[in-house]
């Protein structure tokens, strides 16, 4: 008698999905330009997420003004060792450049990320992007996730990884 296969729980599915894309951000090095993600020059798109108080909000860049968008996890291993430098680079930059942390949607939930960033004491803007569409709109591959836009609202930098250098990368759109 043939035994039927059974068909792995959504927990397990989304968890397996995790893991998998946490081990393709471990299984490549930590690049200064990423090959993934959007395109650079592309103009960068406004995306719908939700604040710290539940409130839907439209991230947009604004025209004259840099942007830093880092998508990324609680349980992410390397957004936690990038955190210090976002510290760094907005304690320096956050007057001249509008700065989004963007939680993405596997494995967490607001309550989770409200709870990350009141432990962490994160001082810049983190929205959760329950919905996956500003996954989507910036081609994210994998947590810790950075993309940089210049004054005119172009993609300026895309990076992966804790090895990033934001503070050149910001000089440079600045």
């Amino acid at each position: 008698m043939m035994s039927q296969l059974k068909r792995p729980s959504p927990i397990r599915h989304v968890v397996h999905v995790a893991i998998a894309a946490a081990l393709l951000v471990v299984a490549r090095p930590a690049m200064a330009q990423s090959d993934e993600g959007i395109v650079l020059g592309a103009v960068a798109p406004s995306v719908v997420v939700t604040n710290g108080a539940g409130k839907t909000v439209t991230v947009t860049p604004t025209l004259g003004r840099p942007m830093l968008i880092e998508f990324w996890a609680t349980w992410c291993e390397f957004c936690e060792r990038l955190e210090p430098t976002m510290k760094t680079v907005y304690g320096k930059y956050g007057s001249k450049v509008q700065f989004a942390a963007i939680a993405v949607n596997v494995n967490q939930s607001p309550s989770r990320v409200a709870k990350h960033v009141k432990d962490r004491s994160l001082l810049y803007p983190v929205y959760y992007d329950g919905s996956g569409k500003a996954t989507q709109a910036y081609e994210v591959a994998a947590t810790s996730f950075v993309v940089i836009i210049d004054k005119n609202g172009k993609v300026a930098y895309t990076g992966v990884g804790d090895k990033q250098d934001l503070d050149a990368a910001i000089r440079r759109v600045l």
